[in-house]
């Protein structure tokens, strides 16, 4: 093996979209290609032997890719919460309660991990992106844990760099 085998433990995220300050999250929770495969279900040939062949090719993918990000709730306007939730506003449609500005709202943008000394070790690059889908933890009076916000992104085209030369 050439490279190192990276861990994401105290590691700090970080948000960079148009329109977004530069601010820090909570973590990425997944990125999703979910990819169709057609074909597969009939056989186009049996051998002599019972052998049977079957082609498979792949038909895309179901739906856009997804990111999902977690973000400590505040009402701070530099903090990923606040910016998100404004967001996610204009995404929704005006019979939910948004502006329904969604086709203009879409961002590009990345979500940047950097390590303890704060270089850049991992990055997820989203094109043309916008907030599908909310959520908040559920509240606990009795507990300690900081209230949480779940965002659910979709995009046009998910990427990561290949490799960050500064990081192997």
């Amino acid at each position: 093996m050439t490279g190192r085998i990276l861990t994401t433990t105290a590691s700090s995220y970080y948000v960079e979209f148009d329109g977004i300050a530069e601010t820090e999250i909570k973590s990425m929770a997944q990125v999703s290609y979910e990819g169709k495969v057609t074909g597969n279900a009939k056989p186009i040939a049996c051998t002599k032997g019972g052998r049977t062949s079957r082609q498979t090719t792949s038909g895309g993918y179901d739906s856009s890719p997804s990111m999902t990000l977690e973000v400590y709730m505040c009402d701070d306007p530099r903090s990923a919460s606040f910016q998100f939730y404004n967001w996610f506003q204009d995404c929704l449609p005006p019979s939910d309660g948004g502006t329904g500005n969604w086709a203009s709202s879409r961002k590009t943008g990345s979500v940047v991990v950097y390590d303890p000394q704060s270089t850049e070790v991992l990055r997820w690059n989203l094109e043309k992106a916008w907030i599908k889908k909310y959520s908040i933890s559920d509240p606990d009076v009795t507990g300690q844990d900081l209230a949480v916000e779940t965002y659910e992104l979709v995009a046009e085209n998910i990427y990561k760099p290949v490799s960050i030369s500064s990081a192997f």
